[in-house]
């Protein structure tokens, strides 16, 4: 059984693991929407964080990010991505407090 110092110790360690960031992955998609080569056409991924954060103005925040949809035979919409940018995703979550 761990004892609560080896237990904090475990907690400590998997909480400094880097977590996965945008930059660090592509779009994932299926056989039906396969996403596209990395070769600078779309942004990266992105999932607006806490808006606290500033505007993003990183390299590649003002192209579109990729997108695919297709409806399944039992009805259900499948999305993958997001083709609005970063900055325009962005200010659709976060966009009011900047008039507050």
């Amino acid at each position: 059984m761990m004892t609560a110092t080896a237990l904090l110790f475990v907690v400590m360690v998997a909480a400094a693991e880097p977590q996965p960031h945008a930059e660090d992955s592509w779009y994932t998609g299926d056989e039906r929407c396969p996403p596209p080569a990395n070769d600078g056409r779309y942004s990266d991924p992105y999932t607006v964080p806490d808006c606290r954060q500033e505007y993003p103005t990183f390299p590649g925040a003002d192209k579109v990010g990729w997108s695919c949809s297709y409806q399944r035979d039992d009805g259900v919409i499948v999305q993958y991505g997001d083709s609005r940018t970063p900055q325009q995703q962005w200010l659709a979550v976060c966009g009011d407090q900047l008039n507050d």
